[in-house]
């Protein structure tokens, strides 16, 4: 093989779907990099927008296990971005919620995020970009994940 031949794709939705979310991810954190905040970090504020939520319904809601919910929740709580706070309900539930300084934040990125979906719509496509979504969504609810463990070969 030329070395200097391109690779030939993958027919692997994981592998495709990860190298899409690769080079999308590069775009947005392009766009809020004078922000000071990752796309990934942003997008944990901007879910918390609407009110506090529990440490496990976050991670559900991000689709991230709590142990990676953790780690990115650790710059956003020592910048003072976010608090975690016992429940009032059950003392062993965590409460993730944005601080003033949170919230005046994410209104602050709100402007370039906004850039960065039009600038995604023009280059792919507001129709496609919808359709996307929509993939992307009905993706997270096939209860795939779910038969993970009972998908074995014969």
């Amino acid at each position: 093989m030329n070395p200097d031949q391109p690779l030939p794709d993958t027919p692997c939705y994981c592998s495709s779907l990860r190298q899409a979310s690769r080079y999308v991810t590069a775009f947005y954190d392009q766009m809020l990099s004078g922000s000071g905040l990752r796309v990934t970090q942003f997008a944990i504020l901007a879910r918390l927008r609407p009110g506090p939520a529990p440490v496990t319904r976050l991670a559900q809601g991000m689709v991230m296990d709590r142990t990676t919910l953790a780690r990115n929740l650790q710059p956003l709580v020592r910048e003072e971005l976010v608090r975690i706070r016992p429940s009032e309900h059950d003392r062993r539930e965590r409460i993730v919620e944005l601080t003033a300084s949170g919230r005046d934040k994410v209104e602050a990125i709100l402007p370039a995020w906004h850039r960065a979906q039009d600038l995604f719509d023009q280059q792919f496509g507001a129709e496609r970009g919808a359709q996307l979504l929509a993939t992307m969504r009905a993706v997270v609810g096939s209860g795939l994940h779910e038969l993970g463990g009972a998908a074995t070969p014969d």
